[in-house]
């Protein structure tokens, strides 16, 4: 009786795991689907560069990269959820990192963290990520 319900328990678990595996699979469509829609902006953004004058088109072009790299941050995203990697998690962690340094860092501070946060992403990149899936210790 005991071996019966493993068996039921395990069929189960393995059906919802499925189940589970599609709905991500069915967000980073959608995670795709936005970024490719949003590309119109990005159009409109890179027109505006071009048609304002220097002084004022600072701000704009810090819209057009932020907006590039929320969209690459989604795209990584979308990657991450469909093959579950270590490597994918670290490249998500990177671009949200590098966004947020770019964009929205106000104080020297602010960019001290972000310099300390990408230098530990490079560092278990390195030294604790392994490429071929092999254990270090």
């Amino acid at each position: 009786m005991e071996d019966k319900d493993k068996r039921a328990i395990q069929a189960i678990e393995a059906k919802l795991h499925t189940i589970i595996l599609w709905l991500e699979v069915l967000l980073a469509f959608f995670i795709v689907a936005t970024v490719l829609i949003s590309g119109k902006d990005l159009v409109v953004l890179v027109y505006k560069v071009f048609i304002t004058e220097a002084s004022a088109s600072y701000e704009i072009l810090q819209s057009l990269l932020s907006h590039i790299l929320l969209l690459v941050v989604g795209l990584e995203l979308a990657i991450m959820l469909i093959h579950h990697t270590p490597g994918n998690v670290l490249e998500v962690m990177l671009y949200a990192i590098a966004r947020k340094m770019l964009i929205h860092s106000g104080t020297s501070f602010d960019m001290l963290l972000g310099v300390i946060a990408l230098a530990l992403i490079f560092f278990v990149d390195k030294y604790f990520h392994t490429k071929d899936s092999e254990k270090i210790f």
